[in-house]
């Protein structure tokens, strides 16, 4: 019987501090709900921001590395479909050597002005 006691009480403990840590995390969730509410009424106030502040790099620098980098991205892609029109045929590998020097060179210097310019601006470049 008073084994069965201790258990008892054990136990009585042990979901005591479960519904203790229970409410701390209801109020926590229902602050949270009420913040995110909060946030959601004060939203709908607001104006709806101008693409071009989204999209636009807030100093002439940023801008131009925006437009290096979709460069350097683009003359990347241009080179794997190059390749897979030679792999398909499409052009011969005189053209393919030709054109695939052309955009390399192009794009190695757009990399390199890309990390300068990241450089200066103090981003981090690896």
């Amino acid at each position: 019987m008073l084994e069965a006691l201790t258990k008892m009480q054990a136990e009585m403990q042990a979901l005591e501090s479960l519904n203790n840590l229970l409410n701390t995390n209801t109020t926590i969730l229902h602050t949270a709900l009420h913040d995110a509410d909060a946030m959601i009424d004060s939203s709908q106030h607001r104006t709806t921001p101008n693409v071009d502040e989204l999209l636009v790099a807030p100093t002439v620098v940023g801008n131009q590395l925006y437009e290096l980098v979709s460069d350097e991205k683009s003359l990347g892609d241009a080179l794997f479909v190059l390749g897979r029109a030679v792999e398909r045929g499409r052009i011969n590998p005189a053209v393919f050597a030709k054109m695939t020097r052309t955009l390399a060179r192009e794009w190695y210097l757009k990399k390199a002005l890309t990390k300068k310019i990241g450089k200066g601006m103090g981003l981090v470049t690896y």
